[in-house]
C-alpha cells in the first residue's frame, strides 16, 4: 500500500447466519445497493448451540459484502428488520484498507 493510513469509503458487512437465509439474503444484498457478495459454509458454536453441518440446513453461511456506507446500512437495517428476531446471525461492519479496493 502506497498510504497504509488512507481510509476508503467502502465496508465490509459480514453476515454469518442459518443457511436457510441463504437465497434470500442474496436478493436483499443487491437490493441494498451492493455489486456482489462472497458466501461460503462455516460452523462453529454461539448462543444457538454448536452448527456443525450435521443435518440438512444446520450449518451457517457467512456473507462478505464489500459496498458503499450507504448500502451497507440499507442492508443492516433490512436483516434486522427481517431476520434479527427470528433467527440466529451476527452482523457486523468494518472499513477498507486497501489499495486496489476495486470498482465496487
Amino acid at each position: 500500500m502506497s498510504d497504509p493510513a488512507r481510509l476508503y469509503d467502502l465496508k465490509v458487512v459480514v453476515l454469518i447466519c442459518e443457511e436457510a437465509l441463504e437465497n434470500l439474503v442474496c436478493v436483499d444484498i443487491l437490493a441494498a445497493g451492493a455489486k456482489g457478495y462472497t458466501v461460503s459454509t462455516v460452523r462453529g458454536r454461539g448462543n444457538r448451540g454448536v452448527r456443525d453441518a450435521g443435518w440438512l440446513l444446520s450449518s451457517n453461511v457467512r456473507f462478505e459484502i464489500m459496498c458503499s456506507e450507504d448500502a451497507a446500512l440499507r442492508f443492516i437495517d433490512v436483516v434486522e428488520q427481517k431476520y434479527a428476531r427470528h433467527y440466529g446471525l451476527v452482523i457486523y461492519m468494518h472499513d477498507v484498507l486497501a489499495s486496489h479496493a476495486g470498482n465496487h
